[in-house]
């Protein structure tokens, strides 16, 4: 009896166990697909969950996670996407701190900005073969994620040893916060670096940038353990607040081929030295700023990447070698006062114009501008003011200097052109310039190489060979040419081509020149003498293909004359007293900052013909882009 009793208890056990078991089961079941009410969905957009369910599948009617749609929730540990998801919009499921893993699926095109910020549980994502775009700072503050799982079949990104790039790894988007190893060192194709891509990072010591050539502003704010950064000679640019509230950092190494420095590029980074060689741009910048300079170094400048996963590098060349859109943080959402907004970069090809009759080749020899109207045919000269004498020798980035920074070159090319076209009351010469020849003119297949001549005091005369069609970067920066003479082979000037040349005042740049990068010609007695000519009489230096390469205006009006192509880079730059600009249908390219800090600049107005408006353009206005589309 009492082994019946016995094995009826033991019965019951069981029979309670497994109704235990199976209830679990069947709540579990009930979260996985959480309750319809808890969603909030409008035609086919979900904007809000209001469930504590742990594990959830949404909806198969979603088509787009809106913004903030699980932003703060804190029970949610897994979810399952449906299939034909296309969208997860910006901060969708920002500080959901309990989150662990997500796998968006293969119909999904775009993930928005911040889409994942703050999900410090997060340790596994899976991203499917359709994502296209890709937003900035997705995964800041993920602090557990160190590695991603992304489909074989995903042309438009790559993923490598805890990294994510675009497709042909020439935009580097983020490295994950989690990635394991002390160093970093960017893979030579990466050009570009994202706002936030190196966010608050776990263990990472040593950050060294290879081939990026800006470092844009926030691109190297929060960066939680770093230590050290060391920059390379191919950065051109350093904006402002590119380096911000990095509280490790002890070290940022900075070449003395690096020229343009903006203010405020590195603040409250209170431990922080600048290493950089005395009398450089660092050098002085540092000093201005009261950061401390240091000529030894004191962390390491030369190692390698610590490849922590030992994955091998992927073979990009099937991949999709644009860009994807690149979204980034809204400022009006960042949790960090440091988040803001930067101006986007629209990449539309340029229609060339074919107007022959307006802008040719234009010729400065010591403050004397001369312009030639349609150099096919007769060589007609404008003499400038007295005042563009050939008493300032230094920094002029004018028709051929700014261009690269598309910038100051190109209006007084184009202010000349005025001048031709209504010019009665400007005296007509012919100039005739003779460039001494050079026997030992070298180039590198079809380019002078960069670097070739750097501060070399002894060269004073140069023939650049007419087989030659690109100058490269600080190709003959810092020597000690008096004039030179661009053939009409060249079409693109490099970075710095001709910087701080002090002696340089006789340039010849032909309306073959396409591409003017910035800093080519600053530090010039050429632009310098240019700049400070009087005002009102040809405010706009224009050289090259119609190319608007500096302003020295003061109206707080400005009416860009017709026929420039291209505004170039820091044109109006710092004009605060400019509230109006009208851009002629024959633009079609605003350079890089070529508005910035115009902060009285209120209207703008033309530009029809606008296909490409580079990045930071209208950056400290209250213009942007889409309001020239």
């Amino acid at each position: 009896m009492k082994k019946k009793k016995g094995v009826v208890c033991f019965l019951v056990i069981c029979l309670l166990a497994i109704c235990l078991v199976f209830g679990v089961m069947l709540n579990t079941k009930q979260n996985v697909f959480a309750k319809n009410e808890d969603f909030r969905i409008e035609d086919g957009v979900l904007t809000a969950y209001v469930g504590s369910d742990s594990f959830i599948s949404i909806p198969g009617e979603v088509r787009v996670i809106g913004e903030g749609a699980f932003a703060g929730n804190t029970t949610l540990q897994s979810i399952e996407m449906p299939d034909g998801l296309v969208e997860i919009q910006y901060n969708a499921f920002g500080d959901c701190t309990a989150l662990t893993d997500v796998s968006i699926p293969d119909t999904c095109i775009k993930v928005g900005p911040g889409a994942f910020k703050g999900c410090s549980t997060l340790a596994y994502v899976k991203i499917g073969k359709s994502v296209s775009s890709w937003g900035s700072g997705v995964f800041n503050d993920c602090t557990s994620l160190s590695y991603l799982v992304l489909d074989d079949a995903n042309l438009y990104l790559t993923y490598y040893d805890g990294a994510l790039y675009n497709g042909d790894m020439s935009f580097l988007y983020q490295v994950l916060p989690g990635r394991e190893g002390e160093n970093y060192v960017t893979p030579e194709e990466v050009k570009e670096i994202d706002t936030y891509a190196f966010y608050n990072l776990k263990n990472i010591q040593n950050i060294k940038l290879v081939n990026v050539e800006t470092i844009p502003a926030y691109s190297m704010s929060q960066l939680g353990s770093v230590q050290n950064v060391v920059l390379t000679e191919a950065v051109d640019t350093i904006e402002a607040k590119a380096f911000r509230n990095d509280a490790n950092l002890q070290q940022i190494v900075i070449p003395e081929e690096i020229l343009n420095i903006e203010d405020n590029a590195i603040t409250k980074c209170e431990k922080a030295s600048i290493y950089t060689t005395k009398d450089s741009t660092a050098d002085k910048y540092g000093k201005e700023n009261k950061i401390p300079v240091i000529y030894e170094p004191a962390l390491a400048t030369d190692f390698n990447d610590s490849n922590p996963s030992g994955q091998a590098k992927p073979n990009v060349s099937k991949k999709i070698t644009i860009n994807t859109v690149v979204d980034e943080l809204p400022e009006k959402e960042t949790t960090e006062e440091e988040m803001e907004t930067e101006e986007k970069e629209t990449e539309e090809s340029v229609v060339e114009e074919d107007d022959e009759s307006v802008i040719g080749r234009t010729i400065i020899v010591n403050g004397q501008a001369v312009l030639l109207m349609n150099n096919r045919e007769e060589k007609v000269y404008f003499e400038a003011p007295a005042s563009e004498t050939e008493e300032t020798e230094e920094v002029q980035e004018s028709e051929e200097t700014e261009e690269s920074n598309e910038t100051k070159d190109s209006e007084t090319q184009e202010e000349e052109q005025t001048q031709e076209t209504e010019a009665d009351a400007v005296d007509k010469i012919e100039v005739t310039t003779t460039i001494p020849s050079n026997s030992n003119a070298e180039t590198e297949g079809n380019a002078i190489a960069a670097r070739e001549y750097y501060k070399d005091s002894s060269l004073t005369e140069f023939t650049i060979p007419d087989t030659v069609d690109t100058i490269g970067r600080l190709a003959f920066a810092k020597t000690g040419l008096t004039q030179i003479d661009i053939p009409e082979s060249v079409k693109t000037i490099e970075y710095g081509a001709f910087y701080e040349c002090k002696d340089l005042s006789k340039v010849n740049i032909p309306d073959t020149v396409a591409d003017i990068s910035t800093k080519a010609f600053a530090g010039t007695s050429w632009l310098e003498s240019w700049q400070n000519g009087e005002r009102g009489t040809g405010d706009f230096l224009i050289a090259g293909d119609h190319i608007l390469l500096a302003y020295r205006g003061t109206a707080d009006s400005v009416e860009i004359p017709q026929g420039v192509k291209k505004i170039g880079a820091e044109v109006f730059k710092g004009h605060e007293e400019i509230v109006y600009v009208d851009i002629p249908d024959s633009v079609t390219e605003i350079g890089t900052d070529a508005f910035r800090d115009c902060k009285s600049l209120t209207k703008v107005t033309g530009g029809d013909g606008l296909k490409k408006i580079t990045k930071g353009a209208f950056y400290g206005t209250d213009i942007s882009e889409d309001d020239l589309k």
